[in-house]
């Protein structure tokens, strides 16, 4: 009888521990799941507020080449710019951006990549250090202690336009450059960022060469909300006296922001 009981004892023992860790189990999938699902809030705020702040930034760096090129824009922006950062972007001659390297001071954030290089690593776009041109952004959420890990900053580089008939390369007969803007924002963590792009076309102006005619008509604000201009080109043929036209070409260009795309987007859930 002793024996049986014993036996029963050692039998039981078993099925409580199993019984005990099943019920652990179940105690912990749902804290596993709370956790989870308050990392993956957690998470999409921080989305939420780096993108916040890349848009910012991406804004800002739009309305410095509206008043630096005289471009109108539909949005609220009114800067007074050094005159040497005004002059460095001028379409025709950006002088104020070198070959491989990003300014600094008055030129910080201006960047112009070689073939090849990188435009993040150059500028440490997202780094702790960088040649971008840093900004402050509201907060998102008003009264809000979240904040961003990392200024918002972007950087503006300059890059070939295409106009029909016109070359692509540096010359007398190219057409005006238009600006590449690629601007990071972060959340609370900085291991979250998101990176947006835009490219902005500037205001175009007359101007005459020995071999090219710009005539350029003021730009007019569409009922769409974007603003347009008609130019026309003339490029003149070089042999011959006096010079006469060989080809024209007349086109209506949109100003301002042409394309947006986000590129990244880092510590996502």
């Amino acid at each position: 009888m002793l024996n049986t009981m014993a036996k029963t004892r050692g039998f039981a023992l078993p099925v409580v521990m199993a019984v005990v860790a099943l019920l652990g189990l179940l105690t912990m999938a749902p804290l596993h799941l709370l956790l989870d699902q308050r990392r993956r809030v957690s998470l999409a705020a921080d989305h939420a507020q780096a993108k916040h702040a890349a848009e910012y930034a991406l804004n800002a760096a739009e309305c410095e080449l509206s008043s630096g090129t005289g471009t109108p824009t539909t949005r609220d922006c009114s800067l007074i710019l050094p005159v040497e950062r005004t002059a460095a972007f001028n379409p025709v001659t950006p002088r104020g951006f070198v070959a491989g390297s990003c300014g600094m001071d008055n030129m910080l954030g201006l960047c112009q990549p070689r073939p090849g290089q990188s435009l993040w690593a150059m500028a440490g776009l997202l780094d702790e250090n960088t040649l971008a041109m840093e900004v402050e952004p509201p907060q998102l959420i008003p009264n809000s202690n979240r904040k961003s890990a990392r200024h918002a900053r972007y950087v503006i580089e300059p890059i070939a336009d295409r106009w029909p008939g016109l070359s692509e390369q540096a010359s007398e007969t190219s057409p005006p450059h238009l600006f590449r803007i690629t601007a990071a924002g972060f959340g609370t963590d900085p291991a979250v960022s998101v990176v947006l792009q835009s490219v902005f076309r500037p205001r175009v102006s007359d101007r005459s060469t020995p071999q090219l005619v710009t005539l350029a008509t003021p730009p007019i604000d569409r009922p769409s909300g974007t603003i347009t201009q008609t130019v026309h080109t003339t490029l003149l043929a070089t042999h011959g006296d006096p010079p006469h036209a060989a080809q024209t070409e007349t086109q209506t260009v949109m100003l301002g922001r042409l394309s947006w795309r986000e590129l990244i987007t880092e510590g996502t859930p």
